[in-house]
């Protein structure tokens, strides 16, 4: 079989840092191959050697990307094309999804397309499924198993979700997403990827694409207005003496900053949303916000139903849910909705996604939000690619300024918040679960003007099985999480178990707790995890490595308990506690249980049932 890679270079984790443009600086700073582009790589050139096929790697970006390239071909691909030319500067992930589709459609077909994940640089997950609408492809992901029927033409493929999984049968060619547990990254050394002569790989401009553009921030329907770094620094204080005394120690300092009544409210957090009772609007007068409804996931729905009528208040216009479910009539009008589309015949994303673009086409909705979740993420990036919309990415805040959609959404993993003006007829937005307060019901129990539309399934991908893990929302809307490294025995998990319920906290770990299975995926912070803002984020026995403490970053206070006070933890943290975190949890439970001002929310941990036991360190 012959494969196609999408690879993207970009700075190595620690250098992530803004230049004075508001973008990633990649000018005198460490660049490597995304990670999760190293997994894609790695499964092309397992499957063209199985198969007896090759293995070719693309990629779009500046001159300097010829070097993950070359690494790409000292690791067994066979081939390597970087798309290169200063007039992609500033592409967003729609037009260079245009601009891939362009560069794979002049070569070859290819039997299958493979990309990461995410990059770690942007996080958007889009590239991947509008590459697949371009070439008019199925598409799956996040890829953590493949198994190839080559004389059907079929894969069979797991795929890991933020809270869950599914299987499913992909007609090929199609495009696949490849998660960070598929398989070990594709990795060469300095000395290797030096012998690997720099003409091997093939160069290309924007002047050789079939496609004539519009290239860069032309051509791209979203456009970064400004990035803000995130300015708070961690108080790096690490209480001393014995442990009850660090502890007490520790709780006043804790009280002193507001981590523990809410009050800690630092430049670092976005500004809370008040929740207000959603305005009824008449359909058919003014612009149309509309906003997905997935299936399944009613608390994001209501989030987004209340957000959508805040927008069309603000535009003079009215909200339109898209439902794919029936029987949901009085709980979208009383969520905001004052009409719905319900897609009839749908049976997966790229169904919806069609139907859905074909009455965007028609209505010309002003903006459509969708959850940022795998499904909703699919659904969004294949109508923005069908319909030529700006789409953003998992925006924390939305609102209506000047007539146009802005969303506030972290910089990737670069510590800061960037704010994006969306420029097309259409404007798009997933918004990251637990990101925005519901509205208040409506009341009346009136239903919304209600519209069918029916979907032709096009039968490239079949559903074996769809599963639910955990709540992805949980751990969004948490206010005090508590995290666990490999310092934690999982047989000891009961004992932070009954911290975080006394705290009404969620669990967070560590991508090596997880990779162990001790914690659903779900859980993992950090750049391949998530990225969380917590007001208190409680760390036990995790050593602090920077590809974790990214993803905590947004939280407003970090108490780090360790027993090795050489732990890199203590010089990313607020306050450090050096002691065997058991005694701390223990200290911790007793203190807070009797605090009287102390009123935590109730807290949804998984089962402990979920959690596995085995070696520990």
């Amino acid at each position: 079989m012959d494969i196609v890679v999408a690879v993207k270079q970009v700075p190595a984790t620690e250098a992530l840092a803004l230049g004075r443009d508001g973008r990633l600086s990649r000018d005198g700073v460490a660049l490597e191959m995304s990670a999760y582009c190293r997994r894609a790589l790695a499964k092309g050139i397992e499957v063209a050697r199985a198969t007896g096929g090759t293995c070719s790697v693309v990629s779009l970006g500046r001159p300097s990307a010829e070097r993950v390239l070359r690494e790409a071909l000292a690791c067994g691909a066979d081939e390597a094309v970087l798309l290169s030319d200063p007039a992609f500067a500033g592409s967003d992930t729609l037009v260079t999804a245009r601009a891939l589709a362009s560069l794979v459609e002049s070569r070859p077909p290819a039997d299958l397309f493979l990309v990461g994940k995410a990059s770690l640089d942007a996080e958007t997950g889009h590239v991947g499924p509008q590459l697949a609408e371009l070439l008019d492809l199925p598409f799956a992901g996040a890829l953590r198993s493949l198994e190839l029927d080559v004389v059907a033409r079929t894969a069979r493929v797991i795929c890991e979700q933020d809270d869950g999984g599914c299987e499913l049968v992909v007609k090929l060619p199609a495009v696949l997403a490849v998660a960070e547990r598929c398989c070990r990254p594709a990795k060469a050394g300095s000395a290797a990827v030096d012998a690997v002569v720099p003409d091997r790989v093939v160069r290309r401009r924007a002047e050789d694409l079939a496609v004539g553009g519009p290239w860069g921030e032309l051509g791209s329907p979203t456009r970064v207005e400004r990035v803000v770094p995130l300015s708070h620094r961690r108080s790096g204080v690490v209480c001393t003496g014995p442990v009850e005394s660090q502890v007490t120690q520790a709780l006043s300092l804790l009280a002193a900053r507001g981590a523990l009544t809410g009050t800690d409210v630092g430049p670092h957090l976005l500004p809370p949303h008040h929740e207000a009772v959603a305005p009824v609007a008449n359909p058919g007068t003014g612009p149309v916000v509309a906003v997905l409804v997935e299936p399944g996931r009613p608390r994001l729905g209501e989030e987004l139903l209340g957000a959508g009528a805040g927008l069309a208040a603000n535009l003079g216009g009215s909200v339109t849910a898209v439902v794919c479910e029936a029987g949901l009539a009085e709980e979208l009008w009383s969520g905001g909705a004052d009409a719905s589309l319900e897609i009839v015949g749908a049976e997966v994303e790229e169904d919806v996604a069609r139907a859905l673009a074909t009455w965007s086409a028609e209505v010309g909705p002003e903006v459509i939000l969708a959850p940022a979740t795998p499904w909703s993420r699919e659904v969004a990036a294949r109508v923005a690619a069908r319909i030529g919309a700006g789409l953003v990415a998992d925006a924390l805040n939305i609102e209506i300024s000047g007539g146009r959609l802005r969303c506030t959404k972290p910089a990737g993993a670069a510590g800061a918040m960037a704010t994006i003006l969306t420029t097309s007829a259409v404007q798009m937005a997933t918004v990251r679960p637990g990101a925005l307060a519901a509205s208040i019901a409506r009341p009346g129990g009136r239903r919304p003007e209600t519209r069918s539309l029916s979907a032709t399934p096009r039968r490239r991908v079949e559903v074996i099985a769809r599963w639910r893990e955990d709540d992805m929302e949980d751990l969004e809307r948490a206010s005090v999480v508590v995290g666990v490294g490999l310092g934690v025995c999982p047989e000891h998990y009961g004992e932070v178990r009954r911290l975080a319920e006394a705290l009404g906290a969620e669990l967070g770990a560590t991508r090596k707790v997880t990779d162990r299975g001790f914690l659903p995926r779900s859980r993992q912070l950090g750049v391949t995890g998530r990225n969380i803002a917590p007001r208190l984020y409680i760390a036990f026995g995790i050593s602090g490595s920077p590809n974790h403490l990214a993803g905590v970053r947004r939280a407003g206070t970090v108490l780090a308990v360790n027993d090795d006070p050489s732990a890199p933890i203590f010089g990313a943290c607020d306050i450090g506690i050096v002691a065997d975190w058991r005694e701390v949890s223990g200290l911790l439970l007793h203190r807070f249980t009797r605090m009287p001002s102390f009123a935590p929310p109730k807290s949804t941990l998984p089962s402990c049932t979920a959690w596995h036991t085995s070696d520990c360190h």
